[in-house]
C-alpha cells in the first residue's frame, strides 16, 4: 500500500519547527510492509501537502490532528477526498483520540479516527485488517459511528519500532538554543525532538496528558541510548530535546539513562521538562555529566493555594529545592508559570512574584488563563459553567481561555507583574503597566514605535 503521513500546515507547534516525532514513528511501524512518504505542512504550506498527494497518489493517508488547527485537519482532509474519494483518511492524535465521535458524524471525509497509541493500530489498519476487528478505532457503519474496543497500550516500548528518522531533513529543524555547551554551539545545531517515555504520573486539571496515555511508561536506558547514538552517528545530531512530558516520571530509569549516556560517551547537549517533584540531586548531577544544560519545571504557581486548586500535587518547597539544586550544579533553568488560574488573587500572584525572586530562574514561560482542551478535568468544570459545549470544535475558532472569575485585563496585569517581578498595588507595578499600555497604542500606529518597543522599551519595562 501506499501510505501519506501528514503533519498540517499549522499543527500546534507554537511557532516553532520540530520533528514530526509521532509521523516517524508510525512510519517506522510500517516501513516494512508499505510505500511511505511523510509530508511535513508546518515547513511545506497547504500546496506543499497537494503536491504530495497529487504526485505519490496514496491509498492511505494519515493525518495528526491537534486540537489547535483542527479545521485545517479538515479542510486538508475534505480536499483530498474530493481529489480522490478512494483514499482512506485516517486522523490520529489527541484530538480525535477524545472528540471521536463528534468527528466521525460531522465530517464524512474522514474514515476512522486512531483512539490512543497509534503504531500499532495504523500498522494492521495498513495492513488490511478488517474495521469490524481492529481495536482502537472509530469508524462508520451503516452511517452510524462504531467505537471498537480499545487497544491496551503497548508497557514495553522498546517493541516500538525506532522513528524512521530517514523521511526527514534534520537541517530543516533549526536550533532555538543559544550559547556553547559539551562543545557544541546551540545556536547552529538542529534540535532533534526524542522520546524517552509516554504520558505522566499526575492528572493536573487542565492537562489530557493522563486521559490520553493512562499513565506513564519508560524506555529502557539502552533502548534510549542506542537511538541517540544512532542520530548522532548516522544523522551528525547533536542537540536534542526530551520532549516528553515527564522525562523523570520514573526516576531510577532516568538515571539509568544518563549513567549509559555517559558510560558511551555519547557527545551531545540535550534539555528536558519534567515536574519538580520528580528530581533529586543526583539525578540532576547525572543529566549535567550526561550532556543535559536546561530543564523546564512545570512549577504552575509559586502559590501553594494555586498549587492545590489545579490539582499539581506538588509543594513550593519542592520547586525552590529542585530548582535551587539544579541551578547550584549549574544547569538553565526554566520556571514554566499559569498566571491567572482559578482562584489566583493579587496575594497569590506576589507569592508567585517572591518565589521567582528566590529560585532567580534563567527563564520564564508564564501563560495567562488555561487552554480549555478536550478530556481534562478543566474542560468538564467549563462545560457545567457553560463557558463551552462540544458543538464549540464544529465550528473553526481558536481554543477557548478560562479566565474564572478574572477578566482578560485582569489575566494581563497578573501576567505583567509576573514578568516584570514588580508586586501588584505597588507603585512601581501600576507606572510600570500604565506605561506599557501607552506605548501599546502607540506600536499599533507607527511601525517605527513597533520596532523601538519591541528591541528598546519592552526590555526595560518588562525588567
Amino acid at each position: 500500500m501506499k501510505v501519506l503521513l501528514v503533519n498540517p500546515d499549522n499543527a500546534d507547534q507554537a511557532g516553532f519547527s520540530f520533528p514530526p516525532l509521532n509521523l516517524i514513528y508510525l512510519a517506522g511501524s510500517i516501513l516494512n510492509e508499505h510505500e511511505v512518504q511523510l509530508v511535513d505542512g508546518y515547513l511545506l504550506g497547504r500546496e506543499g501537502i497537494k503536491k504530495a498527494v497529487t504526485e505519490f497518489r496514496p491509498e492511505i493517508v494519515g493525518i495528526t490532528n491537534y486540537t489547535l488547527g483542527h479545521h485545517a485537519v479538515l479542510e486538508i482532509a475534505d480536499w483530498i477526498k474530493k481529489f480522490s474519494p478512494q483514499i482512506k483518511i485516517v486522523l490520529g492524535g489527541a484530538h480525535p483520540t477524545i472528540m471521536w465521535k463528534q468527528i466521525l458524524e460531522n465530517y464524512p471525509q474522514i474514515d476512522v479516527c486512531v483512539i490512543g497509541e497509534g503504531e500499532y493500530t495504523f500498522r494492521e489498519f495498513c495492513n488490511g485488517t478488517p474495521v469490524e476487528k481492529l481495536a482502537g478505532i472509530a469508524w462508520r457503519k451503516d452511517n452510524t459511528v462504531v467505537r471498537n474496543p480499545a487497544r491496551t497500550y503497548q508497557h514495553h516500548l522498546d517493541h516500538i519500532p525506532f522513528p524512521a528518522w530517514h523521511l526527514l531533513n534534520l537541517k530543516n529543524y533549526p536550533a532555538k538554543g543559544e550559547g556553547v555547551f559539551n562543545g557544541i554551539d546551540l545556536s547552529k545545531e538542529p534540535r532533534v525532538s526524542v522520546v524517552f517515555s509516554r504520558g505522566c504520573t499526575a492528572s493536573c486539571d487542565f492537562c489530557s496528558t493522563w486521559w490520553i496515555w493512562k499513565g506513564h511508561r519508560a524506555r529502557s536506558a539502552i533502548n534510549m541510548a542506542n537511538e541517540l547514538e544512532l542520530l548522532n552517528t548516522k544523522y551528525a545530531a547533536k542537540h536534542f530535546w526530551m520532549a516528553d512530558d515527564d522525562f523523570s516520571g520514573d526516576i531510577q530509569a532516568a538515571k539509568e539513562l544518563c549513567r549509559e549516556i555517559i558510560r558511551r560517551n555519547i557527545k551531545i547537549a540535550w534539555y528536558a521538562t519534567t515536574r519538580v517533584d520528580h528530581v533529586d540531586l543526583e539525578l540532576l548531577e547525572l543529566m549535567k555529566k550526561a550532556g543535559c544544560y536546561e530543564i523546564s519545571f512545570g512549577v504552575e504557581s509559586g502559590s501553594q493555594k494555586i498549587l492545590d486548586l489545579i490539582g499539581k500535587n506538588t509543594t513550593v518547597e519542592q520547586a525552590k529545592l529542585s530548582i535551587l539544586n539544579a541551578k547550584k550544579i549549574g544547569l538553565r533553568i526554566t520556571a514554566l508559570l499559569i498566571v491567572g488560574a482559578r482562584g489566583e488573587t493579587k496575594d497569590t500572584v506576589n507569592e508567585t512574584i517572591d518565589f521567582l525572586n528566590t529560585i532567580r530562574p534563567d527563564g520564564v514561560g508564564a501563560v495567562g488563563g488555561l487552554w480549555i482542551l478536550p478530556g481534562t478535568s478543566l474542560y468538564q468544570r467549563a462545560k457545567r459553567e457553560r463557558i463551552i459545549d462540544d458543538t464549540y470544535w464544529l465550528r473553526d475558532r481558536p481554543v477557548p481561555i478560562y479566565y474564572g472569575e478574572h477578566t482578560k485585563e485582569r489575566i494581563e496585569q497578573f501576567l505583567y507583574a509576573v514578568h516584570s517581578r514588580r508586586k501588584l498595588g505597588t507603585v512601581n507595578f501600576f507606572i510600570g503597566f500604565y506605561v506599557l499600555n501607552r506605548l501599546k497604542n502607540l506600536v499599533k500606529k507607527s511601525t517605527f514605535m513597533s520596532e523601538l518597543y519591541r528591541k528598546r522599551l519592552r526590555p526595560l519595562l518588562t525588567a
